[in-house]
């Protein structure tokens, strides 16, 4: 009988691309001609696809399990995702990770009743949740498999593995960067709130650590907080609105989101206010947003590489029987490009 390596074999692409093409994996990225290709070889060699649960035998004896097939969720919808690139980058990575496993992603999205649904038919051995969800969204979640690994939230540490930012560590980096500049008030904008599982309103950690940080060194200023939502949009307005109010910048500010960073410096410029000698800036996610604004900014890197293999490790500890709920803190480190200038005192 035929295997999925002889099928790769004659083809010359992997097991991986072979199982998929055959699965119809609608996530799968390749040429039209090397998907005919894998189907006139499968009918030519007389592959026949195992039935569900079954395995595939090769010629040296060993069997051929079936791929695993990994969901992947995001709380954002596509229009969100490309304000914030941030989970978009993450989902990215995970698909790699899982890529790089043999293991097949396949995207969930929400329908017209905000049920997260698939496009085919096809059993999930896991799946992983970035960002935050709702409880009758991950009952939906539940509907296609136990195995479940939540990216950025933690609905729930006694049920569930969730891999999270060290957020008091990114803080802690900023700050201390900031004083080591001779700053120790320094502004804050984003999100003040967030909204977890169970939909209620909670102080958002990088906030909450930025406001612990300034309360225990006597500097807390509710003024120097700029609430605003995680996109250039809010960004442009929330520093509009306060250089209107107060009529300069902050000396410094830590931006909670590289999300917000275009509209923040597009507000700055057009009062001719510059970076770092006006204003010294400190943004989170070190994303392309940071990394290529102009100027580049200074920015907490979230090891996103380290997130997926994190996730992907608790992926395989579900697989293993071990069901217990597990927090995993990622560190997270500060990526210097010089958006903060030391203060001299005249």
């Amino acid at each position: 009988m035929a295997t999925l390596k002889d099928i790769a074999d004659r083809v010359g692409v992997s097991q991986t691309t072979v199982s998929r093409v055959l699965n119809q994996d609608a996530s799968l990225s390749v040429t039209e001609e090397t998907r005919q290709q894998v189907l006139t070889t499968a009918a030519a060699l007389g592959y026949k696809k195992a039935a569900q649960g079954q395995t595939d035998k090769l010629e040296t004896g060993r069997t051929e399990q079936r791929e695993k097939r990994i969901g992947i969720a995001q709380m954002f919808d596509i229009k969100e995702l490309q304000e914030d690139i941030y989970y978009l980058t993450l989902k990215s990575i995970l698909d790699e990770e899982c890529f790089a496993r043999q293991w097949s992603t396949l995207p969930l999205f929400r329908d017209e009743r905000q049920h997260f649904v698939k496009n085919n038919n096809f059993p999930l051995d896991g799946l992983f949740a970035i960002g935050r969800f709702t409880e009758k969204e991950i009952t939906d979640f539940k509907a296609y498999t136990k195995n479940i690994v939540f990216l950025d939230s933690d609905p729930n540490p006694q049920e569930y593995y969730s891999i999270l930012p060290n957020y008091h560590l990114a803080i802690q980096l900023a700050m201390e960067h900031f004083r080591k500049n001779n700053y120790n008030q320094v502004a804050y904008a984003g999100s003040v709130h967030t909204f977890g599982h169970r939909e209620e309103s909670a102080l958002d950690p990088r906030f909450y650590y930025y406001r612990t940080d300034q309360i225990n060194r006597n500097c807390f200023d509710p003024q120097l907080v700029l609430d605003c939502p995680m996109n250039a949009k809010g960004g442009y307005e929330a520093m509009t609105a306060y250089l209107k109010r107060c009529g300069s910048a902050p000396g410094a500010m830590f931006m909670s989101s590289d999300s917000i960073a275009p509209g923040i410096l597009m507000a700055l410029q057009e009062q001719n206010i510059r970076i770092p000698q006006d204003i010294s800036i400190i943004t989170f996610n070190n994303t392309i947003l940071s990394e290529y604004s102009n100027p580049p900014l200074t920015s907490i890197e979230l090891s996103l590489r380290e997130n997926a293999k994190a996730a992907a490790f608790c992926m395989e500890l579900l697989w293993s029987g071990d069901a217990h709920g597990k927090r995993i803190v990622v560190p997270c480190s500060l990526v210097d490009r010089g958006s903060v200038q030391f203060k001299n005192f005249e």
